[in-house]
């Protein structure tokens, strides 16, 4: 898959930014990306307090998800966003990557482990920065490396007790699951991104790929469930609904909106936020107290944050779309 085309839209420089005044609109972006970033960091809590396998549990995550923004969708019109002129392409684009992305990270969380699988997955940012210049002709700039430098040396930090722990478990199938699992993130972005000059709302986006993505989920989660004699309780259903309100329909579409307004390459990093808030969640819900090597890798990842927002160049403005 070469990516999505680049937008075709006139940019013009943002008012205020040579004057190095913050556009609201690009504050509002970082924002809205961060907290997105935020809630999903309860991913992890909420998916120990379920008992339900993992496939079935993400179809029923997804499908919470494309119900509540089926509604959202039908009352506003917005699904009327996926019939313009290029936006079917693109949507199908962000389905088959998003699906794609999840299916690769469970098998590799099988094959390797919870640890190297994380970190693979999380290079995304670092393919954005050398192909998003090419493909959505925003440029990358200097600050931009070293912040991803930063966020990554603060990843590490994050999981070296897992490494320890777990010990290294390195397979050739385990690292290609992972890789490929980033590299479909760096295209659900690109493919997300790609959807700015087209005015296309968030909420039918997300209500698309939650919908595609329940689907394809549909038949491995009947076989869990079938094959291990699972029988559906309370709990675990609370669980998938709060994935799929809170971790899916909410944070997906406030993620997606912030995505109009910063490039790319700067919410590849905010989002780094997410497994910075991981273990906050884990201390207050479960009581797991995080350790220094996992305070000291969110301090890193919270200053490659700082790094892009203070020092990065804002998002151009586009042109309105005749």
């Amino acid at each position: 898959m070469s990516g999505p085309p680049a937008v075709s839209a006139t940019r013009r420089p943002a008012a205020g930014v040579a004057a190095g005044l913050e556009p609201p609109e690009r504050l509002r972006g970082y924002l809205e990306v961060g907290l997105a970033s935020l809630a999903n960091g309860a991913i992890g809590v909420m998916v120990t307090y379920a008992d339900m396998p993992a496939t079935m549990l993400l179809c029923l995550r997804m499908a919470f998800a494309a119900a509540a923004l089926g509604v959202v969708v039908a009352a506003t019109g917005s699904w009327r966003d996926l019939l313009k002129r290029g936006a079917p392409l693109r949507v199908l684009g962000i389905s088959v990557a998003l699906a794609l992305n999840l299916i690769l990270y469970f098998l590799a969380i099988r094959s390797t482990g919870v640890a190297v699988a994380i970190f693979l997955s999380y290079l995304a940012p670092v393919y954005l920065a050398f192909v998003a210049p090419r493909i959505l002709k925003e440029k990358t700039e200097p600050v931009v490396y070293l912040a991803l430098a930063v966020g990554l040396a603060g990843m590490a930090l994050i999981l070296v007790p897992g490494l320890l722990l777990e010990g290294v478990r390195l397979s050739a199938s385990g690292l290609l699951y992972a890789w490929g699992a980033g590299v479909m993130y760096a295209v659900y972005l690109l493919f997300a991104k790609s959807l700015r000059g087209l005015a296309v709302r968030s909420t039918p986006v997300v209500f698309t790929q939650s919908a595609f993505t329940a689907a394809v989920m549909l038949v491995p989660g009947l076989l869990a469930v079938g094959g291990a004699e699972y029988r559906f309780s309370g709990t675990d259903l609370l669980m998938a609904a709060l994935l799929g309100l809170v971790t899916t329909a909410f944070s997906f579409s406030l993620f997606m909106d912030g995505l109009h307004y910063i490039r790319v390459q700067h919410a590849g990093i905010i989002a780094y936020v997410e497994p910075v808030s991981a273990p906050l969640y884990a201390l207050v819900f479960l009581g797991q107290v995080p350790s220094g090597w996992t305070v000291a890798g969110g301090a890193f990842i919270v200053a490659a944050g700082m790094l892009v927002v203070l020092y990065a160049r804002g998002e151009p403005e586009l042109e309105p779309l005749g």
